[in-house]
């Protein structure tokens, strides 16, 4: 691969040379034009680090998720999270908060509507006029706020030029089958409607060995409707309404590492990453069940699967399931006053999600049993729950009663585990701005956003060990036929509500016909509320536990209330822009510009915790607000066959959002940071035959006065310390010696109440010891990309033949901001290749691709869970090597 990379950037820089020997056969690059300041403009003439991509430069380079993007954009970096979300990353900012009350850094848009809960990464492109990717902050125009960017998908919209349609059929490796195709037909000079659709099935990449079924596979389809309506010349009214609906077997994490520990502390060591299952003495599932001793559940013979040392393999108990549908309804109108223009965008999104797979990746054949003594101490529960020799394992439920209530997923002799994420969101926009058109030096754009949302997020960990204890502990307490709910773990948001409203406007002021200045400002207003709580063997108001009788399936939330609270926030943004674009001998046409930009993202809600357990810990977490400066520089040269962009950047953050794992509650803590860098685009035409492109990028993030407890490394490497496992919760906690000889203790009933009388002085109890972060490396943020593509096209009598080959290279990075060994991502390539050939009337295609040619497995993110999990890391790569045929016809 190196070999095949070094001949590959020789046979670029080759080119180069030959081609700009002999400019004279130079061809004129076509323009682009970005909607990147409410208004369609070309993109050399945004001063704005912006990159856009047409529905020919997506097929081009094979770009058709969102996922895609980071092979062709500068600084970008894109990984799956581990509850169905996703981290798109622009200069090192993304989505670093576990929390469904918290903002995305990086906006993402249809249609110029931002959405809270895109399903961008699950979704495929199809029928889009342009992506566009805004690098940097988003503090005045774009939707609501963001530190990092913006990401605007733009549809085809129906049009009254006549009628037009288009089909094309995929057939690949994976058993890949993909149907996409649009019809757009005018109804009369000015109504026109637009009908999109896609389809795609195939099979899984990764082979789960206990099932003998591939897993990770796709089944979903889309459907779009436009209409268009021109009541007049200088009025348009455009309607998009969107359905989407998957039900695949797509796995949220597809593969997990751990190098076991043997001592149970932890599960899996701090130190390196292997192919072991972790330790189940470590997971809240097996200590639970160790505290009810000789009536325990009892092994018998079999044993743990073995974790495959394969990426692509898994030995998992259950085959996942992933459920999604939304619908996404904009309406836009538009009016031409003559000096002003009008623009309204009112839209509605609803969408649901359920996921579902095995929480530890660890199939079994260990028979187990329930203890024998079971039928003599709690006959009760024996015959209701075990009177076959079988163990069930809850449902999910609403009212968290799981097997308590009588909702039993299955029932067998293993201890198993899996969990299930569900998300629903609601939400409605309107935006109205009004811009002039004068002939003048001075012009102006002014607005107002409103967004209305409402978010229910579940996250259940359902487990036979769990049950079991919740079922037979009440009986040890004489208590036999009562259940302790809830069973099953669930983080339960009933509602997070988000107002978001703002006022915005920009002025423009043209100093002279070459230098112009922008002046932008925003006023932010975001109100959340949220209405959630933990359920994991409540306890009421008076600390005693929450019985049940058996059968008894009721909301018993009164028992235990959860938590309501509300806050809001009023910030405000803007930007100053100061370009120039003179007549230069050197270039045919060049912009230079220098911006300062203020960016805010909300702050937010921490999940509910024990405060005797974690006293430090706040229960808001602090907007976050970056102030950016950067210069840039935009040219074409050659006779306008070359374009090279260039832009410098600096960010001082403050109160940076990042999140981690503690007692399967997600804590976000603020930091300061700084983030520098530099990005060069180039796009070369030299002859009609080539087009070469280039991208190369540094980037530079680290964390600034920052200290954090590592939920790996809770000791941090101390001496005169000891790890203790709580078996109640299984989280872990630090024994401080303080000067005192090592008791020699590992494993206490309960943190907390060791920490209030277990011990004697001089023993202190912490939840661990802080680390000093202060120069740490962001995660997911590669200091180091490069991506290289060279087309060549053969202009035949009949037909065109164009062969495409990219390449993007990435340095090594961390997954998690504490930059331990086993934090560190490894550097990874990928290759893909199309060849095409089109008929001279544009009529039929057929496209042949293949992507990641070395069928490499690279890991391009991570996600470690909490101790009571036994911290597992869960990894997500990048796909497959991938070919396949594509025939397309233009009607």
């Amino acid at each position: 691969m190196k070999q095949i990379n070094q001949n590959f950037q020789r046979t670029l820089l080759a080119t180069a040379v030959l081609m700009a020997a002999s400019p004279a056969f130079a061809s004129e690059l076509e323009e682009v034009t970005v909607v990147a300041q409410k208004k369609e403009e070309r993109l050399q003439d945004v001063p704005i680090a912006a990159t856009a991509f047409d529905a020919g430069a997506l097929e081009a380079k094979q770009i058709a998720t969102v996922a895609d993007m980071r092979f062709s954009a500068p600084n970008v970096s894109f990984t799956q999270d581990n509850f169905v979300g996703s981290n798109f990353k622009i200069r090192g900012v993304g989505q670093d908060v576990t929390s469904a009350a918290s903002d995305a850094g990086v906006g993402i848009h249809v249609n110029e509507v931002p959405l809270l809960a895109p399903r961008m990464y699950q979704t495929e492109y199809y029928d889009v006029e342009q992506v566009a990717i805004l690098r940097g902050p988003q503090g005045t125009l774009f939707g609501r706020n963001s530190t990092g960017g913006a990401v605007n998908m733009i549809t085809r919209r129906a049009n009254t030029d006549g009628v037009e349609a288009n089909l094309e059929g995929q057939y690949g490796n994976y058993d890949h089958k993909k149907v996409k195709g649009a019809v757009n037909v005018p109804l009369s000079d000015t109504v026109a409607v637009r009908l999109a659709g896609i389809a795609l099935e195939r099979d899984g990449y990764t082979e789960n060995l206990f099932t003998g079924n591939d897993i990770d596979g796709r089944d979903q389809w889309s459907a779009r409707l436009s209409l268009q309506w021109n009541p007049g010349d200088d009025t348009s009214l455009n309607l998009m309404v969107s359905q989407f609906e998957e039900d695949s077997t797509r796995t949220r994490s597809p593969k997990q590492l751990c190098s076991a520990d043997a001592t149970g502390l932890l599960g899996c060591s701090p130190d390196k990453l292997g192919f072991d299952n972790v330790n189940p003495l470590a997971q809240i599932t097996g200590t639970l069940p160790l505290l009810l001793q000789q009536l325990a559940p009892v092994a018998g013979a079999g044993s743990i699967a073995e974790n495959p040392a394969d990426l692509r393999k898994v030995n998992a108990d259950i085959d996942p399931e992933f459920e999604v549908d939304e619908t996404l309804a904009i309406l836009r109108f538009d009016h031409d006053f003559g000096d002003y223009s009008l623009a309204m965008t009112g839209s509605y999104q609803e969408t649901s999600m359920r996921s579902m797979q095995d929480f530890n990746m660890n199939a079994s054949t260990i028979e187990w049993m329930p203890s024998p003594l079971l039928q003599l101490v709690a006959p009760i529960a024996y015959e209701t729950y075990f009177a076959d020799g079988t163990l069930p394992i809850s449902a999910p439920s609403e009212n968290n009663t799981g097997i308590v209530g009588g909702n039993i997923a299955y029932a067998n002799n293993s201890m198993d585990v899996y969990d299930q994420s569900n998300n629903d969101v609601r939400q409605h926009t309107f935006e109205a701005h009004l811009a002039s058109n004068f002939d003048g030096p001075v012009n102006f754009l002014a607005g107002a956003f409103y967004m209305d949302a409402s978010v229910s997020d579940d996250y259940w960990v359902h487990g036979t060990g769990l049950d079991y204890f919740s079922v037979v502990f009440p009986a040890t307490l004489g208590f036999d036929g009562f259940g302790w709910v809830s069973p099953s773990f669930r983080q339960q948001t009933n509602e997070y509500a988000l107002t978001s409203t703002a006022a915005f406007g920009e002025l423009y002021y043209d100093i002279n016909d070459e230098l112009r200045l922008t002046v932008g400002a925003r006023i932010t207003n975001d109100e959340k509320s949220i209405d959630d709580r933990p359920n994991l063997f409540n306890n009421g108001p008076d600390g005693n536990p929450i019985f049940l009788p058996y059968g008894t399936d009721v909301d018993w939330s009164a028992a235990s209330p959860g938590r309501v609270a509300e806050d809001s926030w009023t910030e405000g943004t803007g930007r100053i822009v100061l370009d120039w674009a003179p007549d230069l001998k050197a270039t045919d046409e060049s912009l230079f510009y220098a911006s300062f930009s203020r960016g805010y993202k909300g702050g937010g809600f921490n999940a509910p915790f024990d405060p005797v357990a974690y006293p430090d810990f706040n229960t808001l977490y602090d907007p976050e607000y970056v102030n950016a400066y950067e210069l840039g520089s935009k040219n074409k040269l050659l006779s306008r066959s070359l374009q090279a962009n260039f832009s410098l950047f600096y960010y001082d953050y403050e109160d940076l959002q990042v999140s981690k794992i503690i007692d399967r509650t997600s804590f976000t803590e603020n930091t300061a940071a700084e983030i520098y860098g530099l990005e060069t685009e180039l796009l070369w035409a030299p002859t009609d035959n080539w087009l070469l492109n280039a991208n190369v990028n540094y980037l530079h993030t680290e964390v600034k006065d920052f200290a954090s407890i590592d939920p790996r490394d809770p000791t941090n490497g101390a001496e005169g310390v000891s790890l203790l496992k709580d078996l109640s919760t299984a989280s872990n906690c630090v024994l401080m010696h303080n000067g005192a000889p090592n008791p020699g203790v590992g494993q206490v009933l309960s943190c907390a109440s060791a920490a209030a009388a277990g011990f004697p002085d001089p023993y202190t109890i912490v939840p661990g010891i802080e680390q000093d972060l202060d120069g740490n490396a962001m995660a997911n943020s590669p200091e180091l990309t490069a991506s290289l593509g060279a087309e060549y096209t053969w202009y035949l009598d009949a037909a065109d033949l164009a062969f495409r080959l990219d390449y993007y290279w990435q340095d090594d990075m961390y997954g998690r901001v504490y930059n331990d060994d086993i934090d560190k991502i490894d550097a990874w390539d990928i290759w893909n290749a199309q060849a095409t050939l089109t008929d001279k009337s544009g009529t039929w295609q057929v496209r042949a691709f293949a992507r990641n040619l070395a069928d490499e497995d690279h890991i391009v993110g991570m996600y470690v869970a909490d101790s009571s999990a036994g911290l597992f890391t869960n990894v997500f790569t990048v796909e497959p090597r991938t070919f396949g045929l594509a025939l397309n016809y233009n009607f």
